[in-house]
């Protein structure tokens, strides 16, 4: 007697081998979809959201002093006092050193090697007068560049001496159109990343220069009041606010990422769904956000990690 196919060896051991498929396959999809869980549950959500965005240009710039005056002695000869130290706050007029000339300084060292009396040194010393060094300005020494018993020149400083130290930054010509005189700004030193400094916007170059192939303006920031920390030549980032702009749809600047110039983010077309990037067009953005001119609306939700960002200067900047 035949036996019906369906009870044969061949056709058990062929439906063994595809349930033992099909259950493969679903552990794989569950294992998949609980990896996938895993990765979006360690991402942050956000959705876009409506409403004012200040407007800021970014620009990178240094300390420097506005005016910079060199202090150089009148005589060459020798540093016999130095009355000053580095950010002291000098008054016009004030002296800052005294200097012995070369002459009155070979004839001081002559008749230390001889046996001179008291009275040709005072002589000496009567005759040849100290020669002071004041100030020509009022202002802070950025630099001292001497020490007593150093010899010294007409050629060479003593020191540099700034009115005040304002911040220079260079802005792109794209975005100079925005920048005017009076504006506020903000600045971050690197030295002190964490401390927002404010100011305003001192001046603007009427004449273009370039930086790295990039026509721009030089921008001078001044700051408010006196900030302990200022140093000349110190690197700051700096944000010009440049006006403010109302009913901005804007998501967090971390959840974009940029690939071949285009500007992406990850979301979701389900709750359960697999994240996907989809490609958005950007606008003005300030510290943390930035504004979504198309590909997303309110009800979208974008997916962005936190642990693979650094906040530097107040500015977030995505790794990827």
């Amino acid at each position: 007697m035949i036996k019906p196919f369906f009870r044969t060896k061949k056709f058990i051991f062929g439906m063994a081998l595809v349930l033992l498929a099909g259950g493969g396959c679903a552990g794989l999809k569950a294992k998949r979809a609980r990896a996938e869980a895993k990765r979006v549950a360690a991402l942050t959500p956000a959705k876009p959201v409506r409403g004012a965005l200040t407007l800021k240009t970014q620009a990178t710039g240094s300390v420097e002093p506005e005016n910079r005056v060199l202090i150089t002695p009148s005589v060459s000869g020798r540093a016999e006092q130095i009355l000053f130290t580095e950010g002291q706050i000098m008054k016009k007029g004030q002296i800052m050193a005294w200097i012995s000339s070369s002459e009155r300084t070979a004839l001081l060292d002559s008749l230390k090697m001889t046996e001179s009396t008291p009275a040709e040194r005072k002589m000496v010393e009567e005759a040849y007068n100290l020669t002071p060094v004041v100030a020509p300005i009022d202002g802070m020494v950025v630099k001292r560049a001497a020490e007593p018993g150093q010899s010294v020149s007409s050629a060479r400083e003593l020191a540099v001496i700034s009115d005040r130290l304002i911040v220079k930054t260079f802005v792109d010509e794209t975005d100079i159109g925005a920048v005017k005189e009076g504006q506020k700004a903000e600045f971050y030193l690197d030295a002190f990343p964490k401390d927002k400094h404010p100011g305003s916007v001192l001046a603007i170059s009427h004449e273009s220069s370039q930086k790295e192939g990039v026509t721009g303006y030089e921008v001078k920031i001044l700051p408010y009041g006196r900030i302990a920390a200022l140093r000349s030549g110190m690197t700051a980032d700096v944000l010009v606010i440049t006006g403010t702009k109302a009913d901005a749809l804007t998501i967090p600047k971390r959840a974009v990422k940029y690939k071949d110039g285009d500007a992406l983010v990850s979301v979701r077309n389900s709750p359960a769904g697999k994240l996907t990037e989809k490609k958005i067009k950007t606008g003005p953005a300030d510290e943390k956000s930035i504004e979504v001119l198309s590909g997303l609306t309110e009800k979208d939700t974008v997916y962005y990690s936190t642990g693979i960002a650094k906040e530097r200067f107040g500015f977030n900047v995505s790794a990827e």
